[in-house]
């Protein structure tokens, strides 16, 4: 125990930068004279270092810690390459393209270790930095545990948008019992160009991502399109909350609740969404739910009807047990609790037999072809052309005739 305890000083000594008692001398004849660091958002942090010793210097490492949540510490080290000399300049990049990109605002603590030939090791202090996209003048402001950061547009569209944040936590709050319980960042880009550029290897589609890990969201949202941004918000806002109140070492929720809940308070299903939806009610062809856990399809109309059945199976939890059972069940899944064995804690029943009751609902309930508060906008014939053909274009003119001649007159 003794021995533990002393090794326990010493690692803490070596980390304020102090020698330990036994290397004193050694250790004092080795001065880390500069560290410096320099950033290109989003791909790159270069760290340098200038020290001298009495004595060769052998050995240089460089220690970094990403802060962000997470059940266990993780510290980097690297082995940075030494040309032995009294005196050394070294410099070191880390190229985030290799180790998986970071969101704007991350902090980073870094600190070095040198050692020379003689057995001295000196310890440099703790540096943070932030990896901020400099790339643009950014304006900020907070209201309860949000903050809102953006750098195009006048005063009224941050707020605007911070609005509809606010309204979010509220209706998860009411609908679901949900709620932060980290503060969240909010970085508004002025379109998915420029947010893809603040991204590593972003999908051409990207508009908008939540950093769970970081309690950090980044969308692209143009001035003109601050209706398709305000669902935008919403959807990766009820993201994080998901995950604040679920994140446990042991697993993970299932994607169909995740997004579920994220289509949820959205609000109405976007007419896509719908018309993909209706289409399998009517061939009998829904995704069971227990499929519905492992990633979505790459193809579009299966991911459209994916997310449409995400909605709907969150909807009919709530609907018909109410928002404290779909709380209890959050809470159970913050215990480490599987998929099934939450579903049975809470409703009495596994993922099949959700699928089976959901579904038995889904298939005898009175179909509501056109609902008032489902969204349909001009291009949406288009894009259902492009993703799945004539046949759901039929479909379409079958299950909302009065949308499709709207659409049409437009």
């Amino acid at each position: 125990m003794i021995k533990r305890l002393s090794y326990l000083a010493i690692v803490f000594a070596m980390m304020l930068g102090v020698a330990a008692p036994g290397s004193l001398a050694a250790a004092e004849g080795i001065a880390i004279s500069r560290v410096v660091h320099s950033t290109q958002f989003p791909t790159n942090i270069s760290f340098s270092l200038t020290a001298s010793s009495e004595a060769n210097i052998v050995d240089a490492r460089l220690h970094y810690l990403v802060e962000k949540q997470g059940f266990a510490t993780v510290e980097n080290e690297v082995l940075v390459r030494v040309m032995p000399a009294k005196e050394i300049t070294l410099s070191y990049s880390l190229d985030l393209r290799r180790t998986g990109g970071l969101p704007p605002g991350t902090r980073v603590d870094y600190w070095w270790t040198v050692r020379d030939a003689e057995g001295g090791e000196s310890v440099s202090q703790v540096t943070t930095l932030d990896l901020n996209d400099a790339r643009y003048q950014w304006q900020s402001i907070k209201q309860g545990m949000v903050t809102l950061y953006w750098y195009s547009g006048p005063d009224s569209f941050a707020r605007d948008l911070m609005s509809t944040a606010q309204d979010a936590l509220v209706k998860l709050e009411n609908d679901a019992g949900a709620h932060l319980s980290e503060p969240v960042a909010l970085y508004i880009y002025d379109g998915a160009q420029a947010l893809q550029g603040s991204m590593v290897f972003p999908q051409e589609w990207t508009g908008g991502v939540a950093f769970t890990n970081f309690n950090t969201i980044a969308i692209g949202i143009e001035t003109y399109n601050v209706t398709w941004g305000k669902r935008a918000i919403v959807h990766e806002l009820a993201h994080l909350v998901t995950h604040q109140m679920t994140a446990n070492p042991y697993n993970t929720i299932p994607i169909w609740l995740n997004e579920g809940l994220s289509m949820y308070a959205e609000g109405p299903l976007d007419a896509i969404y719908q018309v993909f939806y209706n289409q399998a009610l009517d061939q009998q062809a829904l995704i069971s739910v227990r499929s519905l856990s492992s990633p979505f399809s790459a193809y579009a109309n299966i991911s459209y009807l994916s997310y449409a059945e995400s909605y709907h199976a969150v909807k009919y939890l709530i609907d018909k047990y109410g928002q404290d059972k779909l709380l209890r069940l959050l809470d159970t899944f913050a215990g480490g609790a599987t998929a099934d064995s939450a579903l049975m804690v809470v409703y009495g029943f596994d993922m099949d037999g959700l699928d089976e009751e959901w579904q038995d609902y889904a298939y005898n309930a009175t179909p509501d072809r056109f609902q008032g508060g489902v969204i349909w906008t001009p291009w949406l014939a288009v894009l259902i052309v492009l993703v799945a053909g004539a046949s759901v274009v039929t479909a379409v003119w079958l299950f909302f005739p009065i949308a499709v001649k709207k659409v049409e007159r437009n």
